[in-house]
């Protein structure tokens, strides 16, 4: 995750001003990485369905954890297997069964093709586990959200993020799950348009 950090760092060094961050799944645990770690700190955050998959595991939600670690296993092992579609192992955990056969092929082709770099996020992801007191030093306003209709694991992951981190708020789209920037983009732009003229500045 230092890469991750170091690239959302030279980012806001570039931009020059400050920067409102907004991540999506492992987008939102780089964004979390780098309030953390980083050197040049976010105006705000918008954490979309990120994936800190550590604060399961640190805060004693072991089934939760559990349930991650079955579905990563059956994933890497039929990725080395040679099997095109492993990575449909993720997406139906996040959005249902079924939901990475019903994505059109054009979706499923580009899921395939980038499987690799995936597998490298989850194996460099899985690992972040910052303690509480971690996330309780991120100053900035934090915007959580998170699907109606998502994954138990994802919505718990969501409510820790909202209770650890000072200035944060929960929001929950009804009816969505953890694909919400392609199934309920205008929501999420109206969001952060809130959440922005609130005043995180």
């Amino acid at each position: 995750m230092r890469q991750q950090t170091e690239v959302i760092d030279r980012i806001l060094e570039r931009i020059g001003e400050p920067t409102h961050v907004v991540g999506h799944s492992f987008g939102g645990l780089a964004a979390l990485a780098h309030a953390i770690e980083g050197t040049v700190k976010p105006a705000s955050l918008m954490l979309v369905e990120a994936n800190p998959l550590g604060l399961l595991k640190t805060s004693g939600e072991s089934d939760l954890y559990a349930m991650f670690g079955a579905m990563t296993r059956d994933y890497f092992a039929e990725f080395e297997a040679g099997r095109p579609d492993a990575a449909r192992h993720v997406i139906d955990f996040y959005g249902g069964e079924g939901t990475f056969a019903a994505f059109p092929a054009k979706v499923r082709d580009y899921v395939i093709k980038t499987t690799p770099a995936n597998i490298r996020d989850w194996s460099s992801g899985t690992p972040f586990e910052p303690p509480r007191s971690a996330y309780e030093k991120i100053a900035v306003s934090t915007l959580v959200v998170r699907g109606g209709d998502g994954h138990p694991a994802m919505m718990r992951i969501a409510e820790f993020l909202t209770e650890f981190i000072p200035n944060a708020r929960l929001q929950t789209v009804a009816g969505g799950s953890h694909f919400l920037p392609a199934t309920n983009p205008a929501e999420l732009a109206h969001l952060l348009d809130i959440h922005v003229e609130a005043g995180a500045t």
